[in-house]
């Protein structure tokens, strides 16, 4: 599928309320591939970064719960970065 001739976004968010909702594990498995994908589009999001910080501790957490360390580091990196990369309307 070329890119611009996708799902709308309003279609994509009904798919992923309903995955959150009816397979959590799938849900989160998901996001965090997401994220890891394309961190940039992550930490330059105009989304405050307390609530960027509240959503990576809340993967975080539940990662550590299910003893996939691996993504719990890779999410603390990501994390760190939060620090680094200046949002979009300091580039």
């Amino acid at each position: 599928m070329e890119k611009g001739n996708g799902f709308s976004d309003d279609f994509i968010r009904s798919l992923l309320l309903n995955l959150e909702h009816s397979n959590f594990e799938e849900f989160m498995d998901l996001s965090y591939h997401v994220m890891m994908q394309s961190p940039s589009v992550v930490l330059k999001r105009n989304d405050t970064i307390e609530t960027k910080l509240n959503a990576i501790d809340g993967m975080i957490k539940y990662f550590e719960k299910i003893e996939e360390y691996e993504k719990c580091t890779n999410l603390q990196k990501l994390k760190s970065m939060l620090f680094v990369i200046p949002p979009n309307n300091e580039d």
